[in-house]
């Protein structure tokens, strides 16, 4: 079969069992200490952490009959010290991966869940874990397949009639040429498999275009020859903004399974990674109600339970549906200041299976705006390099000092490469661009607090 045959197929699985999965889910009724929920997070980044964490502030961790577990490929890393426990090992290695799941999950039917935090891992074997032999990964095994896989997601976008912008897929350097000749400068270029714009080429010039290819296949974060190509959307820039549409999946109180829709968060990224997030959104309440509608049938086509997170580019009231993430997304960190409770909360509440309420969507933030704004190790570096510490005290001094209502989340990395996010600043205020100008000031000030073994 072809690529695109075998993604088709994948689709309409992946809707059949939908209907057989979610009548297996039952509500959670008792966690017991005596033999705990292993809630596995395969990746311990920040939006691992979120997770992670959040086992402890909401249901008291291990004593409280929720234990965490995290893997990733680095030790150090940042949900490793908020985790029961941990496994350094390259989560790209099915065998590996598989048999660190087994050792603390030795069978399906030992009350679990598994959470795929990021790309960078054997996708299929943790597929196969959940289709052939019956664990539990959020949302269903075909979520993360599907979210993960940049073409099967505009297959996806496209047959549940939500719009897109122009796009096209190439498997060689000759491919890619054509079909952008096709679509037309400017294009946006990256791998099949991504995430925070690694590999990813905003091509405005055909020298581009010739480096993309080999450029998107290098830093891609799993395996494949395939690249997406997407028309640039020039006006997005002049008079539009980006939206991530969370949609919760989850139990209500009378044990139902429910979609709830969270407030739509605006982003802005002068390249091709986030840069910064706010809540509440400025769009009109046409977009925010497609931005919705297109979420919610991106979230009950696949089913179970959970946050799916779907990335749209908004133009007046013209919305187009970019990607969609089967879990928590760096842009709506923000919600950690700005919901009554975080994503990462939320992610793992509903995955569970603990009955929530539909007031889990409301804000706590009240006439003001709460602006989000990376903290990045510097360009300049010429290589990997390890963090020696950061000046926390000089950051919360200087935030005194400008009597800025804001604060710092570090999210302790152990070492830095150019451009890596270190973490995440965050201001209030009731005018947006006074809030965001305050954010990207105290983030500004806190890249240059944190100290580097140069």
């Amino acid at each position: 079969m072809s690529q695109v045959e075998i993604r088709a197929r994948l689709l309409e699985e992946a809707a059949e069992f939908r209907k057989e999965y979610e009548v297996r889910l039952k509500p959670l009724e008792l966690l017991r200490p005596e033999e705990p929920l292993v809630y596995i997070s395969v990746g311990g980044g920040e939006l691992g952490d979120l997770v992670v964490t959040a086992a402890k502030r909401e249901l008291g961790g291990a004593r409280g009959g929720i234990k965490t577990v995290t893997f990733d490929r680095y030790d150090g890393f940042p949900a490793q010290d908020a985790a029961d426990a941990s496994e350094v090992i390259n989560m790209l290695d099915g065998d590996k991966l598989e048999k660190a799941i087994k050792k603390y999950v030795p069978s399906p039917d030992k009350p679990h869940a598994i959470y795929l935090e990021i790309e960078r891992c054997d996708t299929m074997r943790v597929f196969k874990l959940g289709v052939e032999q019956g664990y539990k990964v959020i949302s269903t095994p075909y979520g993360p397949l599907i979210g993960m896989d940049r073409l099967t997601t505009r297959m996806f976008f496209d047959k549940i009639g939500i719009p897109t912008v122009e796009w096209s897929f190439a498997t060689s350097a000759e491919e890619l040429k054509r079909n952008a000749k096709d679509l037309g400068l400017p294009l946006i270029i990256k791998p099949i498999m991504t995430s925070s714009g690694h590999g990813t080429t905003i091509a405005k010039t055909w020298n581009d275009v010739e480096k993309a290819y080999e450029y998107s296949l290098k830093h891609a974060r799993g395996r494949g020859d395939l690249v997406i190509l997407e028309k640039f959307l020039t006006e997005l820039k002049e008079r539009g903004t980006e939206i991530t549409q969370l949609v919760l999946r989850h139990f209500d109180e009378n044990g139902k399974i429910v979609t709830t829709l969270l407030p739509p968060i605006e982003h802005k990224r002068p390249a091709a990674t986030y840069h910064e997030s706010w809540l509440p959104a400025t769009i009109s309440s046409d977009a925010v109600e497609k931005c919705q509608e297109y979420a919610r049938r991106v979230a009950e086509y696949i089913g179970g339970l959970g946050i799916f997170a779907i990335e749209q580019f908004v133009i007046g009231n013209k919305v187009y549906n970019s990607e969609f993430a089967n879990r928590p997304h760096d842009t709506g960190m923000v919600t950690r200041w700005a919901l009554e409770r975080d994503e990462g909360a939320l992610h793992l509440l509903a995955s569970i299976g603990l009955p929530l309420a539909e007031d889990v969507k409301n804000l706590k933030i009240k006439g003001e705006y709460c602006v989000a704004h990376v903290v990045l190790a510097p360009e300049d570096l010429s290589e990997e390099v390890p963090v020696k510490g950061w000046k926390a005290s000089e950051v919360n001094a200087y935030i005194r000092c400008k009597k800025y209502r804001g604060m710092v989340w570090y999210f302790g990395k152990p070492t830095a490469y150019p451009e890596r996010r270190m973490g995440l600043a965050v201001a209030y205020h009731e005018d947006l661009e006074n809030a965001r100008r305050i954010a990207e000031d105290i983030a500004h000030f806190a890249e240059k607090s944190i100290v580097y073994e140069v």
